[in-house]
């Protein structure tokens, strides 16, 4: 026994010191709290700070309570709303109350599951306000608190629904409450706690306008506190499956108190009242009797002449209750729909109306004098059962009773459609030309003014063109006025069909007519070539096939003067007189033909037209073919050569690149070119081969070129056909052709590569700045502009950017070939610093493939 009693003294002096000491140690963390930033911007009744640094309002209390059963310590920081979100994403704070969710904001924070109040988002507005909808904002100022989902949605909906309405961001609805009680704002809006209590100390009334149904979380920082987001779904969730729990009783306090009813207040006195009203009812009852006896024969006897009085004037008047069926009607309003005696009465509209639009219109107008109770005034058009449709001005106002509510609808509509048949016909007289439809002199002017004004103010360049019928007197003259009439209407038609919708054709004398092109572009030359071209169409349809006269065909041409619409044209007349000096021009050529104002233009226009007509019956011709000139490298050997286009015009001799490649380029003509140059590279690279030249050529090919959906599947088919490996070509391209889309070039690029097609960067140098493009692309060489190569060993600054362009290619494993080679100087200095090869006149000019063919033959040993 005296064993165990030291054993057991043993233990508690060893063991419970040690235990004591182990729950020392271990309780500071056991009983650390986690301690929360939470970031409050001031909404009440939603969130704010209290007086004492504490989280308060509705959802303040939510998370205190929370808090206090966690155990966790909660610090508030006041901040505004953008800057509490921003703090919120960069994690300077842990939580943040009242995020109204958004898939962006789920994509950027951490939100819990179940939503801590649910809310929508109402019109504020003054008392004495006339909004009733969404439509009512049009023109109106409105106060939104910046950053919030509110203002993304007014920005998106409004404009998609063709409101125009100024959005006024306020940092704290407070403010926004301000603005629209002082008048700097016609409306504010806030979700529905938050407006109930702010319109109530600004003295403002909520509008029936509301959206936009909210549900508010907490939010923390993406990624974090996914514990606490926990623990509040799961307070959230018990208390809203109690309906007197934690959560309704805070909701329920937070709430504005209703105001007790009279009945309450003043029950007795107001049951005691009664009771002597009934007593005095019942007095003065027998004397209302005899007074009613009177008063009904008196009204029988006014109904009978008002209705006299409505039947007698001219206008359809009816009268309908607030289910829109009809109390009153008429005569001529029963007319109209073919009823009478007085059989509308008790009828809808749509029980003898069938027209589905006639319908809607009459609804439409109904139901807004229910919403706005006041009077309106409408035209509209009405189609019955039998008869044709008529045009009605239409009043329509709101009828009350003696209490002053809306009881019916009284609507007095008046026939005007033979007033607007009238009023259509003087102005078509007065726009229109009466015998050709089209529009006449008068109403051309008025829209040459307009597009003055526009040309004035730095917009796209108009043209006008004046069109003069060549010998149309004679017509007239041998065959009467009446088939020249004839023929004017068919000129017309024809000039009408051949310009745009927002192109003016108008006459304006006997065989004069004017055609006024708009929008032609902001670029004068661009502009010119384009009304040359509206204006041969226009010549082409007068002169290309014949009117019949008189049973005989008879063919008319016209002369058309041209001028330009641009910011230094001066007046009306000052254009006017430059077209009819160009169309005297025309006439005294010969007529049938278009003559521009403008000298410079006209040649310009003309080899711009030659070019494009001509160059597309040069292609798989001999008049237009490739030559080639030869890179040589620096022991003399060929290692490659280029396929340049060469233009011989059978009437105008050689034809610049310069000149035909960018036509080409504008018109679509490139594809077709492109194409017959990539068969022809075929071609010469098998004659090479058959020569056992070895060496690739290369081809240059353009932007659109590239780009086109079916070039990969046309290079591959050409290959295969003509049998030629892809890396005996070299595709040349400008480095303009990376500005437009790096990675759909980068694509592109790579699916040639695979078919063995390698790619040069012509023109190296003075182009593109961006150079991380040369590790991007499949690239295989580098061409040193001649225009760099020309330059030295003279000049520093080239020397130098040749210099780098040289030691980066090296750096980046590309060949060099440098162009435009003309001296000894300047192909030493290029084969000393390790340039690959060179191509020049130095060397060789370029020629035709026979050439070079009987070339090669000819240095061959014997």
């Amino acid at each position: 026994m005296d064993f165990r009693v030291r054993l057991h003294r043993v233990y508690c002096s060893i063991l419970l010191p040690a235990l004591i000491l182990c729950l020392g140690l271990f309780a500071p963390h056991a009983r650390a709290a986690l301690a929360l930033d939470v970031g409050i911007y001031e909404q009440k009744p939603d969130i704010y700070i209290a007086r004492d640094g504490r989280a308060a309002g509705i959802l303040g209390d939510l998370l205190n309570e929370i808090a206090r059963q966690e155990g966790w310590t909660i610090r508030t920081q006041a901040c505004a709303w953008a800057q509490c979100m921003q703090l919120l994403k960069d994690g300077k704070i842990d939580l943040l109350p009242d995020v109204y969710y958004t898939l962006e904001r789920s994509q950027t924070l951490n939100l819990h599951h179940v939503p801590a109040l649910h809310s929508w988002s109402q019109v504020y507005a003054r008392p004495d306000h006339t909004l009733r909808s969404i439509e009512d904002l049009q023109h109106h100022a409105i106060a939104v608190l910046a950053g919030s989902t509110q203002q993304d949605y007014l920005q998106t909906a409004l404009p998609g629904l063709g409101i125009n309405a100024r959005i006024d961001s306020v940092q704290n609805l407070e403010t926004g409450f301000r603005h629209v009680q002082a008048g700097r704002d016609d409306a504010v809006v806030a979700d529905f706690y938050t407006g109930e209590l702010l319109a109530q100390e600004h003295k403002l009334v909520a509008t029936p306008i509301i959206f936009q149904p909210t549900q508010a979380y907490f939010a923390a920082p993406k990624g974090r506190f996914p514990t606490v987001l926990a623990a509040i779904d799961r307070h959230l969730s018990a208390w809203q499956a109690t309906p007197d729990s934690f959560y309704y009783r805070t909701l329920d306090s937070w709430r504005l108190p209703r105001s007790q009813s009279l009945l309450s207040l003043y029950g007795r006195w107001i049951v005691g009242g009664l009771s002597g009203l009934l007593v005095l009812t019942l007095i003065v009852t027998l004397a209302l009797r005899i007074q009613l006896r009177r008063q009904r024969r008196r009204l029988r006897r006014s109904e009978r002449r008002l209705g006299a009085i409505l039947d007698a004037i001219d206008a359809s008047v009816g009268i309908k209750d607030l289910n829109f069926r009809y109390t009153f009607t008429n005569d001529k309003h029963e007319a109209f729909l073919g009823l009478s005696g007085g059989r509308l009465v008790g009828l809808r509209d749509e029980d003898v109306l069938d027209d589905a639009e006639s319908l809607a219109s009459i609804r439409r107008s109904d139901q807004a004098v229910i919403d706005s109770q006041e009077r309106s005034v409408s035209q509209m058009s009405l189609q019955p059962r039998e008869g044709e449709s008529r045009t009605f001005l239409t009043i329509k106002a709101p009828m009350r009773g003696p209490d002053g509510s809306l009881e019916a609808i009284c609507t007095v509509a008046t026939d005007i459609t033979e007033r607007l048949r009238a009023e259509e016909t003087a102005h078509h007289l007065a726009v229109y030309d009466s015998l050709t439809g089209l529009p006449n002199r008068r109403t051309a002017l008025t829209h040459l003014t307009q597009m003055l004004d526009s040309a004035s103010q730095g917009q796209c360049i108009g043209a006008l063109l004046l069109l003069d019928l060549d010998g149309f007197k004679r017509i007239n003259d041998m065959h009467g006025h009446d088939t020249g009439d004839q023929v004017l209407c068919g000129i017309a038609d024809r000039l009408r069909t051949s310009v745009r919708e927002r192109d003016l054709v108008s006459r304006v004398s006997a065989d004069e007519f004017i055609v006024l092109l708009a929008d032609l572009g902001s670029n004068v030359n661009d502009a010119a070539r384009n009304a040359m071209h509206v204006a041969e169409k226009l010549r082409v349809a007068i002169c290309n096939s014949a009117f019949s006269v008189q049973g005989k065909p008879a063919y008319i041409t016209g002369s058309i003067g041209l001028t330009l619409i641009q910011a230094d044209s001066q007046t009306t007349d000052s254009v006017m007189r430059e077209a009819d000096m160009a169309t005297h021009r025309a006439k005294q050529h010969g007529g049938n033909q278009v003559t521009f104002y403008e000298q410079g233009l006209q040649s310009e226009v003309e080899q711009r037209l030659w070019l494009e007509h001509d160059l597309l019956q040069a292609i798989g011709t001999p008049h237009l073919t490739l030559y080639i000139q030869p890179q040589f490298g620096h022991d003399g050997r060929v290692t490659g050569g280029e396929l340049l286009a060469r233009w011989t015009h059978p009437t105008r001799g050689p034809v610049s690149p310069a000149l035909f490649i960018p036509v080409a380029e504008e018109t679509g003509l490139i594809s077709l070119l492109g194409s017959w140059s990539l068969q022809f590279a075929c071609d010469a690279l098998a004659t090479l081969r058959e020569e056992d030249e070895t060496y690739p050529l290369s081809l240059n090919v353009s932007p659109r070129q590239l780009m086109e959906p079916q070039f990969v599947e046309t290079v591959r088919d050409t290959l295969a056909s003509k049998n030629i490996p892809g890396n005996r070509l070299i595709f040349e391209v400008t480095e303009g052709v990376l500005i437009q889309d790096m990675q759909a070039v980068a694509r592109r690029m790579q699916a040639l590569a695979l078919l063995g097609i390698r790619f040069s960067i012509d023109d190296f140098g003075t182009g593109y700045s961006n150079l991380a493009y040369l590790k991007r692309l499949p690239l295989y060489e580098l061409k040193i502009d001649k225009s760099l190569v020309q330059d030295i060993p003279g000049d520093s600054d080239s020397l130098a950017i040749v210099q780098l362009i040289l030691a980066m290619a090296d750096q980046l494993n590309l060949r060099v070939v440098a162009e435009g080679v003309e001296t000894e100087a300047q192909s030493r200095f290029l084969f000393e610093h390790d340039c690959h090869a060179q191509q020049g006149y130095l060397l060789a000019r370029p020629m035709p493939l026979k050439a070079w063919v009987d070339m090669i033959r000819a240095r061959r040993p014997r």
